[in-house]
């Protein structure tokens, strides 16, 4: 599969490798001339060129990179990562949640393409072929879109993940706080290489 990665910073560098190990043909939409050894592009080029793509940006500049690539992203998969943290009390917080979601927002930034949150409630370590003590962890993902969401499930479970599906786009309003209870984990233990796993009986 050919796959659009917006965003070179941490996130976008692991899944883009990582990705890549599984025979994806991934490129990296960015302003930056090179990233590493990795394939890079201007975005609005890869996006037309992908079948799938990531959003891998911080959440403050998430809905308008979407909203300029409104185009591009007509009838595509988009894979939005992002988290509205904010840290400006001191501790974790996040700057839209209960009523809306940054993955709503996103949504609605590119109507004609097929948002599904995912990726957002683990680290870049651990998002493709994650290898912790208890067997696979869960990935939790919301999204409009059945299909979109079947291509990202399938994509998921092909790299080490299982996956629980929690409804529309508007599961976003419980997946991005999710992500606090993985970071205050971590500043509580010192260490990023932990996921959440969802058990039943």
């Amino acid at each position: 599969m050919r796959i659009g990665i917006v965003g070179s910073g941490v996130v976008g560098q692991a899944l883009a490798r990582g990705l890549a190990r599984h025979g994806h043909e991934v490129r990296i939409g960015t302003r930056k001339d090179a990233v590493d050894d990795l394939p890079v592009g201007r975005p609005p080029e890869v996006v037309k060129n992908a079948d799938l793509v990531f959003l891998s940006v911080l959440g403050t500049a998430a809905v308008e990179l979407a909203a300029g690539l409104r185009d591009e992203l007509r009838g595509k998969i988009l894979v939005d990562t992002t988290n509205p943290l904010d840290f400006s009390s001191g501790g974790p917080g996040l700057f839209v949640g209960h009523t809306d979601s940054l993955g709503e927002q996103i949504q609605r930034a590119v109507p004609d393409a097929h948002v599904v949150k995912a990726y957002n409630t683990v680290g870049n370590a651990t998002m493709v072929d994650p290898d912790l003590r208890g067997g696979p962890p869960t990935m939790f993902i919301g999204g409009d879109s059945a299909e979109a969401k079947g291509t990202v499930a399938d994509l998921l479970e092909a790299t080490g993940w299982e996956v629980a599906d929690l409804g529309g786009i508007e599961a976003s309003r419980y997946l991005e706080p999710m992500c606090i209870v993985w970071v205050l984990h971590g500043i509580r233990t010192g260490g990023w290489n932990h996921a959440l796993r969802m058990l039943s009986g």
